[in-house]
């Protein structure tokens, strides 16, 4: 572990809290003032920031990493990643190497952290209505911090993009869905469809009724990359497909694999890699469904609990499919 990630990961709870504490106050004035809440200054490239974002719909700290390559007034992509439950943002860097493979390949990450005082096992709030939908709830928080990246940084707005596992996996697919016109594509991991039926009571098509409907005048193919292990206790694999027929319905495409290839990780797992195409011959959804993978992170850190060593590389391959899909 490198020295920086090594001072990332020793981050004081105790001051966190603080923080968190005081930002509530200054969220409270600030909205009964209508004031905005000033952003901290970007900190030197090549390095880790942190800040608190403050709006209306609430307060979350947030962490990212600038590359070494990152020049100001060069645009830069960014990738928005979202944590799972009993996770936290630091946690997740250190399981997905999202950090490394930004420095790695040139481009900006930020990890918007979930507040333990609106849910203490650390989940996005994604099962309230609040939270599924533009404009409202955690979905506006994340979006908010987006914001503020693109507003301190030099960003390439057609190269925004969001990731999540679980429960961030989840609230990634409806950023996607309320956000189409902000995040070009997106990467789930363990999630489920929008509008998340946990029973499977409903045809997963409605589920693509509903994020269209979401969407609006905003509606577009928002091209996904989808990630399930088959021996998952948590989520049902048959989520996976549950996501690709919700964005199917979005895409205007039909619900069956253009293609079906089948992989290994030289001495890890097996898996078997699914792709569903547009008229054209674009790719639009991508699976990747993990032979005997439980609820973890496919190539994630073994310093985690969640992370699966053995597992096809999740974070590069979802850079990958990323840098293949910029906004039209």
């Amino acid at each position: 572990m490198s020295a920086q990630r090594r001072a990332l990961f020793r981050v004081s709870t105790g001051r966190r809290r603080l923080v968190l504490a005081v930002a509530f106050v200054i969220a409270f004035v600030a909205v009964v003032a209508g004031a905005t809440l000033a952003a901290p200054p970007a900190l030197a490239a090549g390095s880790y920031f942190h800040g608190t974002y403050a709006g209306i719909h609430g307060v979350r700290d947030y962490h990212g990493y600038v590359p070494s390559s990152y020049r100001p007034g060069v645009a830069v992509p960014v990738v928005v990643a979202l944590h799972g439950c009993t996770e936290n943002d630091v946690g997740f860097d250190l399981l997905s190497g999202w950090s490394e493979e930004a420095e790695r390949r040139g481009f900006i990450v930020v990890f918007p952290d979930q507040n333990n005082l609106v849910n203490p096992a650390g989940c996005w709030n994604w099962p309230l209505s609040i939270n599924q939908h533009r404009g409202a709830g955690e979905p506006a928080i994340i979006a908010g911090i987006t914001g503020r990246i693109r507003a301190d940084y030099t960003v390439d707005a057609r190269r925004v993009y969001v990731t999540g596992v679980s429960a961030g996996g989840v609230m990634a697919n409806i950023m996607a869905v309320a956000y189409p016109d902000v995040y070009a594509a997106s990467s789930i991991l363990a999630g489920c469809e929008y509008a998340c039926d946990v029973f499977q009571s409903r045809p997963a098509v409605e589920s693509g009724h509903d994020a269209l409907a979401e969407m609006g005048s905003r509606a577009r193919p928002v091209p996904t990359v989808i990630w399930q292990g088959t021996a998952d206790k948590v989520v049902p694999p048959s989520t996976a497909d549950r996501i690709a027929v919700q964005w199917a319905v979005v895409d205007h495409i039909d619900t069956t694999p253009d293609s079906v290839d089948h992989g290994q990780v030289p001495g890890g797992r097996t898996y078997t890699h699914l792709t569903y195409r547009s008229a054209s011959g674009e790719p639009l959804i991508e699976q990747y469904l993990i032979d005997g993978a439980g609820h973890s992170y496919p190539g994630g850190c073994s310093c985690s609990l969640y992370g699966d060593p053995t597992g096809p590389d999740a974070t590069g391959l979802s850079w990958d499919f990323f840098l293949a899909h910029p906004m039209p």
